[in-house]
């Protein structure tokens, strides 16, 4: 085998690629692009739908609302941009859990029976409240409702404190104050960081299909596959050829996708809207997380790039290579979503599971508390693996009967 004859090759594919104009959208265009402004649309959406829940006014009805303190009922209907307050003589006849269900109101509350009574004889009593869990509307205006009860009922204690000629301060005999000791960079990398290894992972796996379907089944549809054998150059040349130009798009279109989202956070960071994930936000990339992401990439890349290109040698077209690539997407893509999942630690077991291990170690690289144990544990799996993908597409490559499957 001869790097010179594997140089050749790799040139010339990368003079074909950069020639490919839907190679360059996936592999620069769409992590560049696309990603940060995907990501900053959900962002504005999803916030704008929390303000405009947080203030909108909320419906609520209340049963036997004569049954209500004053000071309770004056605090519900003080303030009509928060509450708009009715009663079940808005609604005659009619089964008041089933028009909460029916989205007629956000909020039932049952007060009882000399409730107000019971308030004064200091005798123990309840309130019922009943919402809908699944809409945001209603559970907004449950979060409301409990504010404004729990306010009466701190209320209601220290009157009855102060009528026993009681200190208020034995309602709260200690305080706990709670002092964060870790830092931004490691909240917003526990928080928000498990995002950032699959969209990573995303885009890698996205820049390295377009070529590898068409550097194997697109030189099948081309009818070139045959003009190649003919070259002085050994099947295994060709193979490493055309793995490091796939290789090399999946390691570039991460690198893009890292860049462009490292601009993303900067800038919604600073964006006045976003204040309430600011710590989420906290989010920088030093030298030693941008090495690091950097060497995870490489294996990984590698491991797509000799299964992509061994899916596209066995297939007969590059529509069928589409329709395995698809499949592939799903299996190989899927396991990233493993850093979102909350108690997910990194441990030599999880170092050895492909893609699982690359996000655990990218999120924790964000985060600042790596281990280095488990990194060369995951290391050591993803460069055997890589290996063992390659050796397998080049013992595909010299296959007659795959190599010419028509």
């Amino acid at each position: 085998m001869q790097l010179r004859n594997i140089g050749t090759i790799f040139r010339k594919e990368v003079k074909d690629t950069i020639r490919d104009r839907r190679t360059m959208i996936f592999a620069f265009v769409m992590p560049i692009m696309a990603m940060p402004l995907l990501m900053t649309v959900i962002f504005k959406i999803q916030m704008g739908a929390v303000q405009k829940i947080e203030h909108a006014r909320s419906d609520i009805v209340i049963q036997n609302i004569a049954e209500l303190p004053k000071d309770l009922h004056d605090s519900l209907m003080a303030d009509t941009s928060l509450f708009q307050v009715k009663t079940e003589a808005d609604y005659p006849g009619k089964n008041l859990l089933d028009e909460l269900k029916q989205k007629a109101f956000q909020l039932l509350v049952i007060v009882p029976n000399n409730f107000t009574k019971a308030i004064e004889l200091e005798s123990p009593t309840g309130i019922e409240v009943y919402y809908d869990r699944g809409e945001e509307l209603s559970s907004a205006a449950y979060g409301k409702l409990d504010s404004v009860m729990t306010c009466y009922r701190d209320r209601v204690v220290e009157s009855r404190v102060v009528k026993r000629q009681i200190s208020k301060d034995v309602l709260r005999p200690f305080d706990i104050q709670g002092n964060n000791v870790a830092s931004a960079q490691k909240v917003a990398g526990k928080l928000f960081g498990g995002i950032i290894p699959y969209f990573l992972i995303l885009t890698c796996f996205l820049g390295a299909m377009s070529p590898a379907i068409d550097l194997g089944a697109g030189e099948k549809e081309r009818g070139t596959i045959e003009t190649l054998m003919v070259a002085p150059a050994t099947r295994g040349e060709f193979v490493l050829g055309k793995y490091f130009v796939i290789m090399l798009t999946g390691i570039m279109a991460g690198l893009m996708s890292l860049a462009s989202m490292t601009i993303f956070f900067r800038y919604m960071a600073s964006d006045p809207t976003m204040k309430q994930m600011a710590e989420m936000l906290a989010i920088q990339f030093d030298m030693r997380t941008l090495f690091l992401i950097l060497a995870v990439v490489i294996p990984v890349a590698g491991i797509f790039a000799a299964i992509l290109l061994s899916i596209s040698i066995f297939a007969k077209s590059a529509k069928e290579a589409q329709g395995y690539v698809g499949f592939l997407n799903f299996v190989l893509v899927l396991p990233a979503f493993a850093a979102l999942v909350p108690g997910v630690e990194l441990n030599y077991q999880i170092a050895l599971i492909p893609i699982v291990n690359i996000s655990l170690i990218i999120k924790y690289a964000i985060a600042g508390t790596i281990e280095w144990k488990y990194v060369i544990t995951a290391f050591v799996s993803l460069f055997a693996l890589a290996a063992l993908a390659l050796y397998f597409a080049k013992r595909w490559f010299e296959r007659e009967e795959v190599l010419f499957r028509m």
